[in-house]
Order: C-alpha cells, then sequence, then structure tokens
C-alpha cells in the first residue's frame, strides 16, 4: 500500500529553496505539466519571499503542492511537517523517466528524479529524495528525510537511518 499523495491541483507549486537542487526541480515540474513554480527562500533574487513564510495568504491556498528542496535533511523534513500542518499538499514528485514499483511505499515530500529506480517493497520516508541515476532496490527501508545522492546504491533489504545522505558512488549494503 503505497502513501502517494495526489496533489488536488498541479498548477503553481511553491519549492522552498532556489539554489541548484530547487531550480532543477522547478524545470522538471513544468516540463511534466504542474505550470510555473514560485519559489520561497532567504537570499535567491526573484522569490515571493522567505522559506518561513509559507503562511502568507497570498501564498496558501488549500491543497496547493509545495516541496522542499533544500539539501540540509532534517530541515526539509521540518518544513515539509509546517507545510502540511499549514494546509498545503506535499505530494510525493515521481519523474516520468523515473523507474518506481507499484509496490514501493513513497510517504509525503518524496522526490524520485530523473533516471532513479526505487524497487519492489522499498519503503522511503517522509521528504526522502532519490536523486538522479540513484538506486534504492527492493525491500530496503529508507528513514525520513534520507538522501540518495545522483548515482548512490541502496541494496536488497538494507536500512537507512533518518537523515542520512548516501553519497554519489556510495553503496549500503544489508
Amino acid at each position: 500500500m503505497a502513501f502517494i499523495s495526489i496533489s488536488i491541483t498541479k498548477n503553481h507549486p511553491l519549492i522552498l529553496g532556489k539554489g541548484g537542487f530547487g531550480r532543477q526541480l522547478a524545470d522538471w515540474l513544468s516540463a511534466e505539466g504542474w505550470g510555473e513554480a514560485e519559489f520561497l527562500d532567504d537570499s535567491a533574487p526573484g522569490c515571493v519571499g522567505g522559506l518561513r513564510d509559507y503562511a502568507d495568504p497570498k501564498l496558501l491556498k488549500p491543497g496547493r503542492p509545495a516541496f522542499v528542496a533544500l539539501g540540509d535533511n532534517a530541515l526539509r523534513v521540518e518544513l515539509l511537517q509546517k507545510l502540511a500542518a499549514a494546509g498545503y499538499d506535499t505530494p510525493v514528485f515521481i519523474s516520468d523517466m523515473a523507474a518506481v514499483s507499484p509496490s514501493a511505499v513513497l510517504e509525503p515530500g518524496c522526490v524520485i528524479l530523473p533516471q532513479a529506480y526505487v524497487g519492489a517493497d522499498a519503503h522511503l520516508g517522509v521528504g526522502c529524495i532519490i536523486n538522479g541515476g540513484a538506486i534504492v532496490d527492493h525491500d530496503a527501508v529508507l528513514g525520513r528525510g534520507v538522501h540518495v545522492a545522483p548515482g548512490g546504491i541502496v541494496k536488497a533489504g538494507a536500512e537507512v537511518e533518518a537523515l542520512t545522505k548516501v553519497d554519489s558512488g556510495e553503496i549500503i549494503k544489508k
């Protein structure tokens, strides 16, 4: 049973973080029909506010999809929880160019990027990022906020603790 959240609307997602990952995510969302994103960031130009401005009534529309595109795993999970509590939808994003088994469980806020693979009965906690070319094999369990970097591999049945980064080229074994 997957916890994949279906967004009520795909129009104008809100992305917290306008660094490289946030800009890439906006490109993929736009290419896959989500529309143009708005950003919240404390220091990047061209944003509609800072990271903590998500509760602004001009931005908050019930069910609006919101993503957290920050490399700080703990902050990503914290902000996802606050977005959900404020009324945003924190859907799972699976790129059309990724392969995800139908039996995989993806909790809210997970982002699965192009060329990534998530195998049968894998379980990904809230706010996991499976970056381009990363592999999470069958029966693997990722705690909340895990980031598997491009080319990282989590082998079958392996467990990764919450808030961990699996770096490029790193292999996590059972």
